[in-house]
């Protein structure tokens, strides 16, 4: 059954936006009477049957219940920018494994900008969660400079950064025996972090992981990372 993310929940009755009516119609050639999943963003999905599928699509919604396939863990990734597509590919396929909030991260060695409007990247963000049938859309923050990230990963349970410099603690490691509710990994650009902004996250809590003896693409490093960290949580 296909899912949509929606804003206009009008009682019983969904209004869908527009771009939805066309793939509704153009592309997934649905009709009126068919069943889809209709996810609100607050932790709540209903079954729905379409009445309307054309230039507009509506819906009359049934069977409300919580929202599925979202993990207990809240994993921030603060990404530093990468080049356009790969800092796409970070978002859609970390929204897939499972990260809660993504924050786009300015470092010393970013060369990537980050764009004028970042309507794309949610647009990217609200497919990957309704293609992996997540109960939320990940929420997407303001690009930030790494000095003022180091605040705010401190209130997380755990906070970690792959570094290959950090040949003595995995990432697994870490991770072993506890169950943090809340955590914070923190990936390079594409040329690395310098040794100055990891002693500063050291000295602010952040620990230095290692990844293994292979060097990674940083859009590798956050996908890897990420699936390791839900997966030693059992996410």
């Amino acid at each position: 059954m296909h899912h949509f993310f929606v804003s206009d929940i009008q009682g019983d009755r969904v209004v869908f936006s527009a771009e939805q009516a066309h793939q509704m119609g153009r592309v997934l050639r649905l009709q009126p009477g068919a069943r889809v999943v209709v996810l609100d963003n607050a932790g709540w999905q209903y079954e729905a049957e379409l009445v309307e599928v054309g230039r507009r699509a509506t819906a009359v919604l049934h069977h409300k219940q919580p929202a599925a396939n979202e993990p207990r863990a809240q994993l921030t990734l603060y990404q530093a920018l990468l080049k356009r597509d790969n800092f796409e590919w970070v978002l859609q396929k970390g929204t897939e494994i499972g990260v809660t909030r993504f924050v786009p991260l300015l470092t010393a060695r970013t060369v990537a900008q980050p764009p004028h409007k970042a309507d794309r990247w949610q647009r990217i963000l609200t497919e990957a969660a309704e293609q992996s049938r997540r109960g939320r859309i990940p929420a997407l923050a303001e690009p930030l400079r790494l000095e003022d990230a180091w605040p705010q990963a401190q209130t997380a349970d755990l906070a970690l950064l792959p570094w290959e410099g950090a040949a003595g603690e995995t990432l697994a490691g870490a991770l072993a025996g506890k169950r943090p509710s809340t955590l914070a990994l923190f990936i390079g650009p594409e040329g690395g972090w310098t040794e100055a902004e990891v002693a500063d996250g050291r000295a602010g809590g952040i620990l230095p992981v290692t990844l293994g003896p292979r060097i990674l693409r940083a859009e590798t490093a956050a996908i890897v990372a990420a699936a390791l960290v839900m997966h030693t949580l059992g996410e």
